[in-house]
């Protein structure tokens, strides 16, 4: 799985100016208004995206529902992250929107300003929450109104291959007490005493995790109003520094190795080939990277300030323009309350928020996702407050993070200097 937002500002909004007519104006469907039956069942439309291993248990969990529900019909339509958002914003703009989608990172905030998902508050009698863990309802809300119910949730991690510890002599680290001074001479301990082309870590730069960091310091990613960017300068200028000397000291591969393994497949990185002792990740993508045993543990630094949060690994939402909602709205509603759906899709998109299902599937799990249930039992019981939601206009955070970071690690522009650029052009975007 890919939880990149690679999609640029300039694409979304040149997709919804285009759908702006069909917003705003009467567009109907053939089927508005229809009553299904299941002689003549409604059909409505879900998109995700994901590989084909989550495509084919969609598609069961789809059949399941049909089979419940004969008087609705699911078409799905699976696509690869990479082009999803592409193929979204196309869509949108052509009035052809998925009457069901899924949706993650600022996306939400994105689509949600500009019309184009529901409020689910208009068919709350269609979706169940009751069951929800605490604090998981109001991660699909924006500015106060219910836009998204949550698949399922992750957080961020530091994955550990223990035969790497192992090897190189190095013992694991105490996850309640290490510091991310301890992580750097960590890595670059495990390198100098692994053989050539194992690593200690790789550096990681996701919007997520940079949240992360911003907490632990007393700061906001963005601004409550989302109008800008809250981390300081200082803050963004250490972590550079951070990624900085992580490939100086060794204890990451070099620059364009680190880009390299940024963009392979889970399971071709070096975490996923056994050639890395750590690796900062989402909880939920451990078991992409590997068979063997690897171990979850905090990040350094959650005991002095923690930073990390429960959230969404992916959502569901409904479009605005939708002609069968309230259909739309029960097939969400089996996909989040429904013990057999649960017990296809597990914790591929995160640990379900309905906190029944998540002990029902748990000895379903295997030993891995096993591991992964309790760490997200650690991160619950400190009871971090989830940040607002990632603003309007931050969808293409991620990309200028990746640029700037990249051109600290090949040496063409200082940390301080990478952080007033990105700061500046974080802000045009948000503004």
């Amino acid at each position: 799985m890919k939880f990149g937002l690679k999609k640029s500002v300039m694409g979304i909004t040149g997709a919804f100016a285009a759908a702006a007519l069909v917003l705003t104006g009467c567009g109907s469907s053939p089927q508005a208004g229809k009553v299904g039956t299941a002689e003549d069942p409604v059909t409505i439309r879900f998109a995700w995206w994901g590989n084909d291993s989550r495509a084919k248990t969609t598609m069961e969990v789809i059949k399941a529902f049909e089979a419940a529900n004969p008087t609705i019909k699911v078409q799905g339509e699976n696509t690869e992250y990479s082009s999803y958002w592409d193929k979204m914003a196309t869509q949108i703009a052509g009035g052809t929107m998925p009457d069901v989608i899924a949706m993650s990172g600022a996306y939400p905030s994105e689509y949600a300003s500009r019309g184009v998902l529901l409020n689910l508050d208009k068919v709350k009698d269609q979706i169940d929450t009751s069951k929800f863990a605490e604090g998981t309802v109001d991660l699909g809300k924006i500015d106060g109104k219910q836009y998204t119910i949550t698949a399922g949730v992750n957080s961020m991690s530091m994955v550990l291959d223990p035969k790497v510890f192992e090897a190189a002599g190095v013992p694991l680290p105490n996850d309640e007490t290490w510091t991310w001074d301890d992580y750097a001479r960590i890595a670059a301990e495990i390198t100098e005493k692994s053989p050539a082309g194992t690593f200690g870590t790789t550096p990681m730069a996701n919007d997520s995790f940079l949240a992360v960091w911003a907490r632990q310091n007393g700061e906001a990613l963005y601004t409550d109003d989302g109008k800008k960017m809250g981390i300081s300068e200082d803050t963004l200028t250490r972590w550079f520094e951070l990624n900085k000397k992580l490939t100086e000291t060794g204890g990451a591969p070099s620059a364009s190795q680190t880009v390299e393994d940024g963009s392979a497949q889970p399971e071709m990185t070096l975490m996923g080939q056994g050639k890395q002792g750590m690796k900062i990740s989402w909880s939920n993508q451990m078991t992409s990277y590997s068979g063997a045993p690897l171990v979850m543990v905090k990040l350094p630094g959650e005991s002095a300030r923690p930073g990390s949060w429960l959230r969404s690994s992916m959502e569901y939402a409904i479009s605005s323009k939708s002609p069968q909602s309230k259909e739309a709205a029960l097939f969400i509603n089996y996909l989040v309350n429904n013990m057999d759906a649960a017990s296809k899709i597990k914790s591929d998109r995160g640990m379900p928020a309905n906190t029944e299902l998540k002990a029902g599937i748990t000895p379903l799990l295997k030993e891995t996702q096993q591991k992964e249930a309790a760490y997200l039992d650690r991160i619950a019981e400190m009871k971090i407050q989830a940040p607002k939601p990632f603003p309007a206009g931050s969808s293409a955070t991620m990309e200028v993070l990746n640029r700037y970071n990249t051109d600290v690690l090949f040496g063409k522009i200082s940390p301080r200097d990478a952080a007033k650029g990105m700061i500046s052009e974080v802000n045009q975007n948000l503004a």
